[in-house]
Formats: structure tokens, sequence, C-alpha cells
């Protein structure tokens, strides 16, 4: 019995027990005070706005060419003479050298010819012109005496009278002069010169073949200037202009470049609204279709803070810390807007502006801030 009794206390204890830690858990706890509630201040990374000028950078890239480049057709025909050089692919010519020569033997003697029937007419005409125009005769002689069948024809001389025009082009003289003068111009076209120091690109015929007249024969590249064809924003053209800077480097080539902006299309590309401009640059190393990338040192802009987009809020405000560390949004007007950066007009001298993007910012947030 005695045993029953002690079973029955202990249980009741260890019951006792369960209901107290049962309320223990289940009371609710004390409510902080409403000034208790306050979250800690934010620490943000600032900067001080200094309004300045700006020189403006307009990223390009782009694939260069050469700034001449010209295909080479034969007007002639003939046989292709041995040359000092050969023409071949990678040979270099400078300005005025002989780059193709087309054998010319047939067409010499052909003027050659023409020209002593000339100098036969001006011979049995002497008698004539003694009689019937003696104030001349003397010019016509002079011109008689230095005629030399190796050389150019020089111009005829010239007639005094309508009479004496009239009397040389019966004779035939002007005829067979202006047939010789084109026979000359035609045998200028049997050698090609090198209208500027470059390098053959392409070369479609070799020593010894026959060339035909319109034949292309090659390409000549001047390989000491090229120029790149890039395109800039319609919104970043009122930034650049002729004669500006362009600084360019090739990240599969050592080495940086400086170009000069040469001409800017008047044309907008409908599908891109990008205007080409063409950027002419020389120096070591540039080879024609090599890929560059740069920028124009463009219009100086006044008056402007520059800060990262990713601190602008749509598009028309920025953070500022005013007050007691407060969070406010300012209206702000972009001057020029770029890849990473963008130029701001707007913002009072000396402001302290927030200088890092938080998504949980809003109009008012207390912040601590912090010089970067």
């Amino acid at each position: 019995m005695l045993r029953q009794i002690i079973v029955s206390l202990i249980a009741l204890v260890i019951l006792l027990l369960a209901f107290t830690w049962a309320f223990k858990i289940g009371k609710p706890k004390e409510l902080p005070k409403k000034g208790d509630m306050k979250a800690p201040a934010r620490t943000v990374q600032t900067f001080i706005a200094e309004n300045k000028e700006i020189q403006t950078k307009v990223a390009v890239y782009g694939r260069l060419l050469s700034f001449e480049k010209t295909e080479l057709f034969a007007e002639v025909g003939g046989m292709l003479k041995t040359l000092g050089k050969p023409f071949k692919e990678g040979t270099a010519f400078s300005k005025g050298d002989l780059i193709i020569s087309i054998d010319d033997t047939e067409l010499q003697l052909s003027i050659r010819a023409q020209k002593a029937a000339l100098l036969s007419t001006l011979t049995q005409i002497m008698p004539d012109l003694k009689i019937d125009f003696p104030e001349s005769v003397n010019a016509w002689d002079n011109y008689r005496k230095n005629f030399d069948l190796e050389k150019n024809l020089n111009e005829l001389p010239a007639t005094k009278s309508d009479r004496e025009r009239d009397f040389i082009a019966l004779k035939n003289i002007s005829n067979q002069f202006y047939n010789i003068k084109a026979q000359e111009e035609k045998l200028l076209k049997y050698k090609i010169y090198a209208p500027f120091s470059g390098e053959l690109t392409e070369a479609l015929i070799s020593t010894g073949s026959v060339i035909r007249a319109g034949q292309k024969i090659g390409t000549l590249m001047n390989s000491a200037q090229h120029e790149l064809q890039t395109a800039v924003a319609v919104s970043d053209l009122k930034f650049v202009r002729v004669g500006d800077l362009v600084n360019l480097k090739c990240t599969d080539v050592e080495g940086n470049w400086t170009g000069r902006i040469a001409r800017i299309s008047g044309t907008i590309d409908t599908k891109t609204q990008t205007v080409k401009v063409f950027v002419q640059v020389s120096g070591p190393n540039l080879r024609e279709n090599m890929f560059m990338t740069g920028e124009i040192n463009a219009n100086i802009v006044a008056n402007v803070i520059e800060v990262p987009r990713k601190l602008l809020i749509d598009d028309s405000k920025l953070y500022a810390i005013l007050g007691d560390s407060i969070l406010s949004l300012i209206p702000v007007q972009i001057a020029k807007i770029s890849e990473q950066t963008v130029m701001l007009r707007g913002v009072p001298e000396s402001t302290l502006l927030m200088n890092e993007s938080i998504t949980t910012a809003f109009d008012g947030m207390k912040v601590k801030p912090v010089k970067k």
C-alpha cells in the first residue's frame, strides 16, 4: 500500500513539473518598446560632386583597309617583257616605278614610218611656202630642221591666216600630225608605272605571258597608309568631327597607334542608326583586315560630372545624401552616355552622392556615409 502511495506522489510531481514547463514555453515574450525597433543605419560609399570639363571619348572598332588600292588592267595587248623586279604577290614598288612593260616594237616602227611620211610632206611644201607664205616659211623650216624621228612630235607652227591654215589642211599635214600624236599616246600604255608606293597583293600574269587588251593583270595596294572604317551612333555624332585624334590598338599585335578622322559619312544606316566614320592611320606592323579597337578623343563637355551608369535611377535621377544622412533623389540631365559611364548636368557643386548601387535603397532612407 505504501508503495502505491509513493508511486502516485512521484507521478503527481512529474505531472506538475510538466505543466509548469509547458506554461513557461507558451508564455508570449515581452514586445520591445517602440523606440527599440529602429534598424541601424546602412553604411554606404560616397563621393563629392565636382563639376568640370571632361574630354569625351567615343568607342570605335572595325577592320583596317588600305587607303589606296587599285586594280591593274592592260589597255593594250602584247608580250610581257622581263623587268628588274618580279611581278609577284608581295613585290614592293615605289611611286613612279615601272611595274610592267609590254613589247612595243611593232608600234614604235609604225610611228617612225608615219613620222618619216610627215617629214617628206613638210619637205615637199617648202617651195610653195616660200612663194605663197613668205612670212611663215622660217617657222616651218625650223620645224622641219628640228624634226627627230626618235622623239615625240612638237606642236605644229601656228598658222598666221585662214589661207595658210587651209593650205596646211589640203596637204594632209594636220591629219598626219594628229594620227602620229594618237599613236604616241597609245605607246605610253605599253608601260604601267606605280601611281603610289605599295605592294602587289594579286599577280595574275608572269614574265613572257601574252597579254590581251582589257585583261586584269594584278592589284596594287598602298601598304604604308591604312583606313579604319567604323561606325558612330547618331547620338554621339555631335561629339565628333573631322580631324579628331583616335587612339587605336589591336589585341593580336602589340603596340598603339594614333589616327585621325578623315571623313564622316552624310548618310545614316537605317538598320543600326549609325554613321560611317573613316579614320586614317599609318605605322609599323599594320596590315589590311586587322581588327582594331579604340577611342575618339572627341569634344570637351563643360560643367558635368561623370559617374558609373549603375548609379543613374530611371535615367533622370541620382541618390544624394542630404540633411541628417538621409538619401534623397535629385533630378539630373544626361549630357553624354557611354557603355560604362554617364556624364550628367544639374548636380549642385560639392553635393554628397552615393557611390554604389543598392537595390533596397529608397528616398528618405537613413544611411551612414563613408568616403570611398
